[in-house]
């Protein structure tokens, strides 16, 4: 199963980039992992080049302030269900400067917040690159995660 963290950006952000690689190898080793940029354009143009980007076998989960807050735990659970299912890829979307389309939250799997504060999209790819690897972790057994 390949994890993908897609998000709507233009630009880069050193820091950022360079957390999110560090995290991103350390999902390897559970999971094949890609980041992917979907350059800023309309909601509409957005939302058909993420959901494009979901195979038949795939499943989206949307990042949204209105989401579903989960734990952890919880996201390590909705990863071993998705392995288990056969899922071939989950596709986390950070949306872009004004959020995911409606279309593309009615397509999602799951929707799910990081936080109820609206956060800076560098910010929030790291958060959620972390968090991925933590969940991998947590499905592992292995010492990262202390609750």
């Amino acid at each position: 199963m390949k994890l993908v963290a897609s998000s709507v950006r233009s630009g880069r952000v050193p820091w950022a980039d360079e957390a999110c690689a560090d995290w991103g190898r350390r999902i390897t080793r559970h999971f094949p992992f890609e980041e992917r940029v979907i350059r800023p354009s309309t909601a509409l143009a957005e939302a058909e080049a993420l959901l494009a980007s979901v195979p038949t076998r795939g499943r989206l989960i949307v990042l949204d302030e209105r989401g579903e807050d989960i734990s952890s735990t919880a996201l390590a659970a909705l990863l071993e269900r998705c392995a288990q299912d056969g899922v071939t890829s989950v596709v986390f979307a950070i949306g872009g400067a004004y959020g995911h389309a409606p279309v593309v939250r009615e397509r999602a799997w799951k929707v799910i917040r990081l936080s109820s504060m609206v956060m800076a999209h560098a910010v929030a790819r790291v958060v959620l690159i972390e968090q991925v690897y933590r969940a991998c972790t947590i499905r592992k057994g292995e010492p990262y995660h202390h609750e």
